[in-house]
């Protein structure tokens, strides 16, 4: 890309600004440096910095001394980073902050980075290396559900997922999430390989900061997490016409978004609000955006073509429209492989053949797909299986609900009782909810519980953190 577009604007962020020459030999100077400070080919190599420019940067000079990146969230502590280190088994970990390093070999790349690396050479380096079949990330996973799991994906799949998994517009892409999310990397390296140019927004920023830049600037399309999008709602208010009219497209993943969520996206940030699904361990995998998402607000959209998506029970049968079961999944982009696999209790596994997301679905009968929750939040009452999302979307229906989760938690001899954390912004009661989800759940699904919050809790994705709500609900009992 640097020879066909060299003076082109790769990237545009509050700190670097780099044409698409700029950005190789940039990377190629890091390169240099980090390989005088013992990076070799084949080593694991954290990449932990607040500044998403640099990081992408680091992410390609690591890949030019044959080396795998592992994007980590900057706000990690050096704790966590020891621990990851030892995980991950990371050679060591590139930092913008002095932490107190114990248990792995720290590269500050702070403020004196660009000084540093301005002495070295800034052609290319070329990795003495297999190019396609050799691990590009380890992608670290939520940890949602224990500790996190790491997601080898090779350069080919990579590029597979960068062009296969989103359609590109041809103007800039705003990015305002963390290179350590991987539907972020997919989108950013997609813009760049169709010569689109990213531009990078700063790691923390209010929403009218976004909303500003996004009504200002020249980018295109946005993506994002649902918890950006809530925010945005705060400050465009209600609205019948999409308020950022240079979009061509807002993309949203990460995590569930109610279906009145999604439609108003579509009504009043963007007329081309997509919603994707994906997940780290296969890439993107289904989305639903325009008459789609009107129709079928409830869903996630249809499967993409190329992804082959079965429903299956515990034996691997493939079930009939409106069963619910395990989804499993075969693709291009499917990663290569789980560092440490079975270490990490449970979520993303293979078998078979098939990638296993760890999410419970179904399809209904025009195909689309509806997502019920993870296989790790199922609840098992009296025998009976409860999918979390099939309550929350009756409880979510009661006047009152801004927000819900459901959990299980330990009850003889029902095995599990059911909880419903509410947010409401009326006086609302347990009676009233009780009420109504008699009316409209079996005895077996309805909550023996319901526990009003301010809040709930989530992770940078905007996921709710429900082993938080179960510790909770041990705190309560």
């Amino acid at each position: 890309m640097a020879r066909r577009w060299p003076d082109r604007k790769a990237i545009i962020s509050p700190n670097l600004n780099l044409s698409y020459a700029d950005l190789v030999a940039r990377a190629a100077r890091s390169a240099r440096e980090l390989r005088s400070q013992g990076v070799v080919a084949g080593t694991n190599i954290g990449i932990c910095l607040r500044d998403n420019a640099e990081t992408l940067v680091l992410m390609i000079a690591v890949w030019m001394l044959g080396a795998i990146a592992v994007p980590m969230d900057f706000r990690t502590n050096a704790a966590e980073r020891s621990l990851l280190a030892k995980e991950f088994d990371l050679g060591a970990i590139v930092e913008d902050r002095q932490v107190s390093a114990a248990g792995y070999t720290p590269v500050f790349a702070g403020s004196s980075w660009a000084e540093t690396i301005a002495k070295h050479d800034g052609s290319p380096v070329w990795p003495n290396s297999e190019r396609a079949a050799a691990p590009a990330f380890i992608s670290l996973t939520s940890g949602t559900t224990g500790r996190p799991k790491g997601i080898v994906i090779d350069h080919g799949r990579m590029l597979l997922r960068s062009t296969f998994d989103a359609e590109r517009l041809e103007g800039p892409l705003l990015n305002p999430l963390p290179l350590s999310f991987s539907a972020s990397r997919t989108h950013v390296f997609s813009a760049l390989l169709q010569g689109s140019g990213v531009y990078l927004f700063p790691m923390l920023f209010l929403a009218q900061q976004l909303a500003d830049a996004l009504l200002a600037g020249e980018a295109t399309s946005l993506c994002c997490v649902p918890t950006i999008v809530r925010n945005l709602f705060d400050i465009v208010g209600e609205r019948s016409t999409p308020i950022f009219a240079k979009l061509e497209a807002l993309y949203c993943f990460g995590a569930p978004m109610a279906p009145a969520e999604k439609v108003r996206a579509k009504t009043s940030l963007c007329a081309n609000f997509v919603q994707v699904y994906g997940a780290s361990i296969c890439g993107r995998i289904s989305a639903l955006s325009g008459s789609d998402l009107d129709a079928h607000p409830d869903s996630l959209g249809r499967v993409l073509p190329h992804v082959l998506l079965q429903i299956v029970n515990d034996d691997d049968k493939v079930l009939e429209p409106r069963e619910s079961g395990a989804i499993r999944i075969r693709s291009p982009g499917m990663a290569s492989s789980i560092h440490g696999e079975g270490t990490a209790g449970s979520g993303d596994s293979f078998r078979g053949g098939w990638a296993y997301p760890g999410d419970i679905g179904s399809f209904d009968e025009d195909g689309f797909l509806h997502l019920l929750g993870r296989s790790s939040d199922l609840i098992i009452r009296g025998g009976a299986n409860v999918h979390p999302a099939e309550v929350e979307l009756v409880i979510a229906e009661c006047d009152g609900v801004e927000e819900v989760a459901v959990v299980g938690f330990p009850k003889l001899p029902e095995g599990e009782e059911i909880a419903a954390f509410v947010v409401s912004s009326s006086n609302l009661t347990e009676a009233a909810l009780d009420a109504h989800c008699r009316t409209r759940l079996a005895p077996d699904k309805r909550p023996r519980k319901f526990v009003f919050v301010p809040d709930l809790p989530r992770n940078a994705n905007g996921k709710i953190l429900r082993l938080e709500l179960r510790k909770q609900l041990e705190q309560v009992s």
